[in-house]
């Protein structure tokens, strides 16, 4: 069990220092010394190297959206509500983190994609899945399946965007800003 627990930290450490500082910024050591893990353990349970980490970061990103989603549509009654209870908590986490994190896939897709064919698959599978389970959300409420598929890439580009805004202007208010917009995309849509 301490090897789980070992390569879950440094997973969500590297998701961490990944989405903050940038995937190329981010060292094997600082990775090793912010998990607190033994320097072994980082080619013990990535072999790969970097990039095979990196991978189960965006991996982890992808999980936690979509937790967060799927908690968004089970507490809410409308779409609109859904998306805007999703973006609250996105902006929730983002100012706790003093506007250094954002989207677990961001920093890593706009550093990566010319780069990394494994980190740019990764992060367009990661993409996918959130569409995906958005545009299945989505029609569960009623939405024919070519307007929920046009909302979820809305939702997803709206909170990319806002999210990178906030992050410049120190402010959640561009997520806000984004829900209202989103809530009349919805209501144009139904």
């Amino acid at each position: 069990m301490p090897d789980t627990t070992t390569r879950e930290r440094m997973i969500s450490t590297a998701m961490t220092l990944f989405r903050r500082e940038g995937y190329p910024a981010t060292s094997w050591r600082r990775l090793v010394e912010e998990a607190g893990t033994p320097w072994g353990s980082a080619y013990h349970h990535f072999p790969g190297g970097k990039e095979q980490l990196g991978v189960a970061a965006i991996e982890l990103g992808t999980e936690l959206v979509a937790k967060t989603v799927r908690r968004a549509f089970e507490r809410t009654e409308t779409v609109e509500d859904a998306v805007r209870w999703w973006y609250r908590k996105a902006g929730q986490a983002l100012a706790a983190d003093g506007y250094r994190g954002g989207c677990p896939l961001a920093t890593v897709s706009l550093e990566m994609a010319n780069v990394s064919p494994t980190l740019t698959e990764a992060c367009r599978t990661a993409f996918a899945t959130w569409h995906r389970l958005l545009a299945g959300l989505i029609a569960g409420r009623g939405y024919d399946a070519e307007r929920a598929e046009d909302l979820a890439f809305a939702a997803v580009e709206l909170l990319e965007g806002a999210l990178l805004l906030c992050r410049v202007r120190r402010s959640t208010a561009p997520l806000d800003r984004a829900a209202t917009h989103f809530a009349r995309l919805a209501r144009e849509e139904s």
